[in-house]
Parts: C-alpha cells; sequence; structure tokens
C-alpha cells in the first residue's frame, strides 16, 4: 500500500472523529452562538487542523488531480461505512452500491503507478 493512501485513509478518518459529535450535537441542540463554546466544537476544530495538514502533505507529494480524486472517493467509502456500521443509518440501495463500488475501483486505479 503506497505512502499516499495510508496517508489519505488517516486524514479521512481523522477528519469524521471530529465531524460526528459536533454533528449529533448540533443535531440534538441546533445552531447557535454558544455551540462555539462546547468541547466538541473544540474537537472538531482540532481534528480539522490534522486533517488540513494531513492534505496540505499529499499535495505536496502528489499531483494535485490524483490527490483530489483519492480524497474525494475515501470520503465516500469511508463515511457510508460509518454510517452504516457506526451510526446504523440505512443501507444504501443497490444503485448506491454500485457508486460506491466504482469508487473503490477509482482508488485501486488511482493509487497504482
Amino acid at each position: 500500500m503506497s505512502q499516499v493512501l495510508i496517508v489519505a485513509i488517516i486524514t479521512q478518518i481523522i477528519f469524521l472523529l471530529g465531524e460526528i459529535p459536533f454533528a449529533g450535537y448540533l443535531q440534538s441542540v441546533g445552531f447557535n452562538t454558544a455551540s462555539f463554546s462546547h468541547f466538541s466544537f473544540l474537537l472538531f476544530a482540532v481534528t480539522r487542523f490534522i486533517g488540513i495538514s494531513g492534505q496540505m502533505y499529499l499535495w505536496g507529494a502528489t499531483e494535485i488531480g490524483r490527490v483530489s480524486a483519492i480524497m474525494g472517493c475515501l470520503g465516500i467509502i469511508i463515511s457510508n461505512l460509518a454510517g452504516v456500521f457506526l451510526l446504523h443509518q440505512k443501507a444504501l440501495s443497490m444503485p448506491g452500491y454500485v457508486g460506491l463500488g466504482f469508487a473503490v475501483i477509482s482508488v485501486c486505479l488511482l493509487t497504482t503507478k
């Protein structure tokens, strides 16, 4: 597995670790100015900073078009997996899984030389 793919996967997981708690907090309380002083916003901001640092490393190490496509596909894949297995959301339809399969194939093709 290439270093680019490993850093991209870790970066996307870091993004999700900050987004899920803050989204849950906003869903329960709603969006207002007090939301910015909650712990989940601090977690969101810190994980966003770390994730963006990983993306900047990737953009410096690889062609920008390839990295953008890899990050987009990995975002789709990891978000769907987290939604079904962690958040217990409804599974996708058959066309959704076909699209998810195309995302997996595209990541495999983009990470090969």
